[in-house]
């Protein structure tokens, strides 16, 4: 059993046991709260029949107080049980994962899927059975948005960034109970969907309210005192004050007439920033080495500020906030005292103190939480390994694996030095040659975020990664499989001559023409990409290419096999140098019944 597999089943148990424990406590308030009422009505009734109405009021009270305090002690416990059921998701997600089930994950980040980038299609970044959907944890809508640009290798990749993105990797996977923690906070009290944009945009505003507005509203609330002390003395009629409530509220409705959209701004949002001030809590009290996290952190902290206190007292203030719109006891509170314009105000003084980094404390958070999704890889693949970024446009790969098949995965050792530009990959149909192209190219997509890949040693250069495998037709666009195929080709050229440092995937490229055109073009294709500097792999069923070794030191040949035993085609997956020396295509005909 892996350590990992030992801490989540360890956690699940202690949570199984104190759920039970919770449930029985539950049971038992619920009980006693029926029990204290019971108590209560029967002792006032008997107070009553002895004409003890002095001591009616005292025994009421006294009961009514044992009630709140049951209310409050119960609601605590539901509350915690709630936190404990979270956290034994956090691990049965973990157990998931190592079992390989993760492809039963909600979120799959479908959205992002784009046949027009450069790999994540391909290599499967996202949707279904995909790297996002294995690693994402992620609690806030920043923090996905910002794995998202770490996993689509957005930004000027550099050795340094990745090279502290990795330590970081490497503490924060260390961090295994804090990490827990930090998904248990912004899972707990979560909005559906933050406005982010409205709240940055609020927080970088300068406009203030009137000071007239808290001078009319305290002349309001000074003449609602008034008048229920007046007609608490029947100086004047009580159904003065129905009247005074309906002015009141006549009066709120034009005070916050400008201010509806940022009250239905924070009403959506005051979850997310109780989760999201809990979350800057955990971040500023952490003790980190990694430099890329000290440096993190330090945004976080001033002579001044503290992140942590500042966002506490923000959530306090919205926590004031209801919904008119459902909320009678806030609607009524609002028109006796004035609410909104209170509320609206206190906000508007922590913008003045505070607006100006509050989006700098939530990209903070935003990026820590991106790196606790990718730490679920080395603390669930302890035998993975850091790969070494070089300076040139090398790759030494020694028992490399596919990341997102587990222990199905068949390891194989590749190397592509300095001058050897293209490997050409040839084998059977189902050999493994296209999954093969996706292992490298998914493990160098994890290289580059900082996280650990599925080899026992792995270095590679920083390249850009452009891959042409699962072309299809497009029916809206009026585009063949063919002509998608041309049109990644021609993006993959345009890469080459602008410059860039280009890593290839070519999966039986021109599959779409006659053969002959296809081994022309294919040839000419990989004599130009050699030319402007490209470097990479191209699998094809294609064997005249493999004479291209010949013509040329910059391109070497590997196999894929298969085998058979009992006239039963078989597969080892294992990469071999050399050309392909067999086929399976007339073998596999047969077993669909073509007579051959």
């Amino acid at each position: 059993m892996s350590l990992a597999e030992e801490f989540y089943k360890e956690n699940i148990q202690r949570c199984l046991r104190q759920t039970k424990d919770l449930n029985y406590k539950v049971k038992i308030i619920g009980w006693s709260r029926l029990f204290v009422v019971i108590l209560g009505v029967l002792t006032d009734y008997i107070l009553y029949s002895q004409n003890k109405l002095n001591l009616i009021l005292i025994s009421t009270i006294f009961f009514i107080g044992i009630f709140i305090v049951l209310i409050f002690y119960h609601n605590n416990i539901i509350q915690y049980r709630e936190k404990i059921n979270t956290i034994m998701k956090i691990n049965e997600k973990g157990i998931k994962r190592l079992s390989g089930n993760f492809t039963s994950f909600e979120d799959s980040g479908s959205e992002y899927l784009d046949y027009k980038h450069p790999f994540i299609d391909d290599l499967d970044v996202f949707g279904n059975n995909s790297i996002f959907q294995y690693i994402n944890d992620t609690v806030t809508k920043g923090g996905r948005e910002e794995l998202v640009k770490l996993l689509k290798n957005e930004g000027n990749l550099n050795k340094l960034d990745i090279a502290e993105r990795q330590e970081a990797v490497k503490e924060l996977s260390s961090k295994a109970v804090w990490r827990q923690n930090l998904v248990l906070e912004g899972s707990l009290k979560k909005s559906k969907d933050i406005d982010l944009d409205n709240l940055i945009n609020w927080s970088g505003g300068t406009e203030s309210s009137s000071p007239l507005r808290i001078v009319i509203a305290c002349t309001f609330i000074l003449v609602t005192i008034f008048s229920i002390y007046l007609a608490m003395v029947k100086v004047i009629p009580q159904s003065f004050l129905l009247l005074n409530l309906m002015v009141n509220f006549i009066v709120v409705k034009v005070l916050s007439k400008s201010m509806g959209t940022e009250i239905k701004l924070f009403e959506s949002i005051k979850n997310s920033i109780y989760g999201y001030s809990k979350i800057l809590f955990l971040i500023e009290e952490e003790n980190f080495d990694s430099q890329y996290l000290k440096n993190l952190q330090g945004k976080l902290k001033s002579d001044k500020l503290s992140c942590k206190e500042e966002m506490k007292a923000f959530s306090n203030i919205l926590d004031w906030i209801g919904n008119s719109s459902y909320n009678a006891y806030y609607l009524l509170f609002n028109i006796l005292l004035f609410s909104d314009v209170f509320l609206l105000r206190s906000l508007e003084k922590w913008r003045e103190k505070n607006g100006n980094k509050l989006k700098g404390w939530l990209e903070v958070m935003h990026k820590i939480d991106a790196l606790v999704s990718v730490c679920n890889l080395p603390f669930e693949n302890e035998n993975w390994t850091y790969p070494v970024i070089l300076d040139k446009n090398e790759i030494t790969a020694v028992n490399i694996g596919h990341p997102l098949l587990g222990e199905k995965a068949v390891e194989n050792t590749f190397l592509m030095t300095c001058n050897q530009k293209v490997s050409l990959i040839t084998g059977s149909n189902m050999s493994g040659k296209s999954t093969f192209l996706r292992t490298l190219g998914t493990n160098l997509v994890l290289s580059y975020i900082g996280a650990p890949v599925h080899a026992d040693k792995f270095s590679c250069g920083i390249m850009k990664i452009y891959t042409c495998m699962r072309t299809k037709d497009n029916l809206e666009e009026n585009i063949s499989s063919f002509y998608a195929e041309i049109l990644r080709i021609k993006i993959l050229i345009e890469a080459c001559k602008r410059g860039e440092s280009v890593f290839f995937l070519l999966d039986e490229i021109f599959k779409g023409t006659n053969s002959r055109d296809r081994h022309t073009g294919a040839s000419v294709l990989i004599k130009q990409l050699i030319k402007y500097g490209g470097v990479g792999l191209v699998s094809t069923h294609d064997f005249e290419l493999c004479d291209l070794e010949n013509e040329s030191e910059e391109i070497i040949n590997y196999n894929f096999r298969e085998f058979y035993e009992n006239n039963k085609i078989k597969f080892d997956y294992i990469l071999r140098e050399g050309r392909s020396t067999t086929q399976n295509a007339i073998h596999l005909m047969k077993l669909a019944g073509i007579e051959v």
